[in-house]
C-alpha cells in the first residue's frame, strides 16, 4: 500500500461518524448549488468514477433507438423519457445478420445487414469513410478479422473512448449506446463479462444510488453484502461475496429450489438466480424491501420475495425447497421465548435436502438478555434435533470470522 493511500485509509478509518456526516452533507450541499445552475443533461453522476464497468453481455438487453454522443456525454445525468424510446439489442440487423454469417457461414452479400448498407453506399450515404463497396467490402473483413481474434484470444480493452457503451436507464437497465460490432462478438463467442463504458445515467437512478450511499453512511460506509449491479459494484460491503463461494463449492443439489430466509438485499438470490436456481427470498424489514424490490428491478430477476416472516409461509412453500440458507438470521428467533418456539415448529416442517447455516456471536450485546443464546455447535445440535437432518460439517468462515455450516 502506498503511503497516501495508507494515509487516506487511516484518515477515513479513524474519522468520528458524526464528522464524516457533517463532510458528507457539506459536500451534498455544494453540489446541488454548483449543479443547480446546469440543465439535467449537463450534471454529471457524483456518485460515479465516471469509468469502465464490468458487464455480462447478456445482460444488455435493449438498445437505444437514438443514441448519445459518446464524447459530449461522458458519464452525464440526463432526465426524460429518453430510456423508453429502445428497442431489442438482438434484433438490430448487424446481429441478426452476423448471428447468421456464424452460424450458417453465409458470405457477407448474403446478409441483410450488407445489403442495407452496400445500398446505401451507392447512394452516396457513406459509412465508416467508405465511398464504394470495395471499401465497405475492406471494413467487412476488418470485423471478420475482430471477431477471430476474440475468438482466440478472448475480449480485450480497446481505447477508452471505443469500448462498448451503455446508458443506464431509470430503474437501472442497461441500454446498449454503442459500439455494436464489439457487443455483437461478444454475446455469439458468450463472453461472461467485457468492459464498458457508461455514456449517461438517467436521473432517477442516480438518485436511487443516492439513497444507498446514504444508506451505508449510517453504516460505517457500508453496506451489508455486495452488490451485483455492475454501477454498484464500487460501493464497499461487509461482506465480498466470499461466503457464496463457499456455499457454491459445497453444494451437492443443482438448479433446484432455494429459499433464502433473512435474504437483506438479495444478494444470493441475484447469484443462485444466475447459476440457474429458482429462488425465494424472505424478507420482513420494510427498508431492506425497499432496496431489495429496486434492485430485483434494476437486474431483471425473476426470484420471488416473501415480504413477511418466515414463520408466516405457507408449510408447501417451504418444503419444496431443496436447499436453505439461514446465516446469521436465526438468532434473532431465541431472544424470545414466543419467536424460539415458533422456530422449532418451523424446523419440524423442513424437508430441504441442505441448509447452509451461520451463527451469531454469543457475546454480542444484542444477546445479553436473550431466552436462548446457544455457541456455535449447540446451535447447529438444536436445528438438527428438531429437523429431518442429520449430519454436519463445518466448510468455512464468513468475512467477519463466523463458521459457516453445511446441515444435512
Amino acid at each position: 500500500m502506498s503511503l497516501i493511500k495508507y494515509t487516506r485509509y487511516k484518515i477515513v478509518y479513524f474519522t468520528p461518524q458524526w464528522l464524516k456526516r457533517l463532510i458528507y452533507n457539506v459536500w451534498r450541499l455544494y453540489w446541488k448549488l454548483k449543479t443547480k445552475v446546469l440543465p439535467d443533461k449537463y450534471h454529471v453522476d457524483p456518485y460515479a468514477d465516471d469509468g469502465i464497468i464490468l458487464v455480462n453481455p447478456e445482460n444488455i438487453i435493449f438498445a437505444m433507438k437514438k443514441e448519445f454522443d459518446v464524447f459530449k456525454f461522458k458519464g452525464r445525468v440526463v432526465s426524460g423519457n429518453w430510456d423508453k424510446e429502445v428497442m431489442e439489442f438482438e434484433k438490430l440487423d448487424f446481429f441478426t445478420s452476423y448471428k447468421k454469417k456464424f452460424e450458417e457461414k453465409l458470405q457477407w452479400e448474403n446478409t441483410e445487414y450488407y445489403q442495407r448498407v452496400a445500398e446505401q453506399i451507392k447512394n452516396g450515404n457513406f459509412k465508416w469513410s467508405c465511398k464504394n463497396v470495395e471499401e465497405f467490402n475492406k471494413k467487412c473483413a476488418e470485423w471478420d478479422r475482430l471477431f477471430e481474434k476474440i475468438k482466440k484470444e478472448g475480449y480485450k480493452r480497446g481505447w477508452h473512448e471505443d469500448e462498448v457503451s451503455v446508458n443506464i436507464g431509470r430503474n437501472g437497465e442497461l441500454i446498449f449506446n454503442n459500439g455494436r460490432h464489439r457487443l455483437t462478438f461478444a454475446k455469439l463467442l458468450k463472453t461472461e463479462e467485457i468492459p464498458v463504458k457508461v455514456t449517461s445515467r438517467h436521473k432517477e437512478w442516480v438518485a436511487f444510488k443516492k439513497e444507498i450511499l446514504e444508506y451505508s453512511l449510517n453504516n460505517k460506509n457500508r453496506v451489508y453484502e455486495k452488490l451485483t449491479h455492475p454501477d454498484l459494484a464500487n460501493i464497499p460491503s461487509v461482506h465480498n461475496g466470499s461466503r457464496y463461494d463457499i456455499i457454491n463449492e459445497h453444494l451437492t443439489v443443482a438448479k433446484v429450489k432455494l429459499l433464502d430466509i433473512g435474504c437483506h438485499w438479495g444478494y444470493f438470490c441475484h447469484k443462485f438466480e444466475e447459476a440457474g436456481f429458482e429462488c425465494y427470498c424472505v424478507e420482513k424489514s420494510q427498508l431492506n424491501l425497499y432496496f431489495l424490490k429496486k434492485l430485483k428491478e434494476a437486474e431483471n430477476r425473476k426470484f420471488k420475495i416473501i415480504p413477511h416472516s418466515v414463520f408466516d409461509i405457507q408449510s408447501d412453500t417451504i418444503r419444496e425447497c431443496d436447499v436453505i440458507l439461514a446465516l446469521s438470521v436465526f438468532h434473532h428467533f431465541i431472544k424470545k421465548e414466543s419467536t424460539y418456539r415458533k422456530l422449532i415448529k418451523f424446523l419440524q416442517i423442513l424437508k430441504g435436502k441442505e441448509m447452509f447455516f451461520e451463527p451469531h456471536n454469543p457475546r454480542e450485546p444484542q444477546m445479553k438478555k436473550a431466552y436462548r443464546n446457544f455457541v456455535d455447535e449447540d446451535f447447529v445440535a438444536f436445528i438438527i434435533e428438531n429437523s429431518s437432518f442429520n449430519n454436519f460439517k463445518i466448510i468455512g468462515y464468513s468475512e467477519v470470522g463466523r463458521p459457516i455450516y453445511k446441515i444435512y
